[in-house]
């Protein structure tokens, strides 16, 4: 799945979320979506979020580390007629289960330091996706986005982009674009191969992580929560 949903814009817009939204036992299935009955999978987390302007269900699920989680998903996706296609990563997998009118994109986080894992299945509505809302801050220049993640209940949006830059060049020009915008820093950015920082205006909290990968372009991610979108 190449338009991989930012982990960490995905984890803080949910942690807001978890305030409002209502935990549930899955105990059945609905046409084109996972079908639990009989996985050893223990809750789910329902929300709404758009995704590049189209609304998704999202469904978060959780299980032992050692469940084989990429089976389960493959045989239970490939039931109901999905071709399904997944990805094994280094903290997990990611992929997608495809029908002929609908779809379900998956990912699985794994890390070998937690005792549980965690699966988000994606279910975008059919049709058309609308244009995505902008970001309240600037686009980095020259970036190249890939994922922007609405949720309006919460008043939090996020986007993801690509870019050549280093992450000291990244949040030069945030230190900079935001602090003349009104924006105060919370938190300055760090040392490291990972470097986010924080700022605030009004109600609004904007963090900003620009993150160096070896095997390709490097990262932005974008979070603006709070206030109206």
């Amino acid at each position: 799945m190449k338009n991989r949903i930012p982990i960490l814009g995905l984890m803080l817009i949910l942690g807001t979320c978890a305030v409002q939204g209502k935990v549930f036992q899955v105990l059945g299935t609905v046409e084109g979506q996972l079908n639990t009955v009989g996985l050893p999978w223990e809750f789910a987390y329902r929300t709404t979020m758009d995704v590049n302007g189209r609304q998704n269900d999202l469904h978060v699920y959780a299980a032992r580390f050692n469940e084989p989680i990429v089976a389960q998903l493959t045989d239970q996706f490939e039931a109901q007629g999905a071709k399904v296609t997944i990805s094994e990563t280094t903290d997990g997998a990611q992929g997608l289960a495809r029908w002929e009118d609908r779809e379900a994109r998956i990912l699985v986080l794994s890390p070998s330091s937690q005792p549980n894992q965690m699966v988000f299945l994606f279910y975008p509505e059919p049709g058309k996706a609308r244009a995505p809302a902008r970001m309240p801050i600037p686009e980095y220049p020259g970036g190249m986005a890939k994922k922007t993640v609405t949720n309006e209940g919460t008043g939090s949006i996020c986007s993801t982009m690509n870019t050549e830059d280093p992450p000291e060049q990244v949040l030069a020009y945030y230190a900079g674009a935001l602090t003349a915008d009104g924006w105060c820093a919370v938190l300055p950015s760090g040392a490291g191969s990972s470097r986010m920082a924080i700022y605030q205006k009004r109600e609004r909290i904007c963090t900003v992580l620009a993150s160096h990968r070896p095997d390709g372009p490097n990262r932005v991610t974008l979070l603006v929560k709070g206030g109206s979108l």
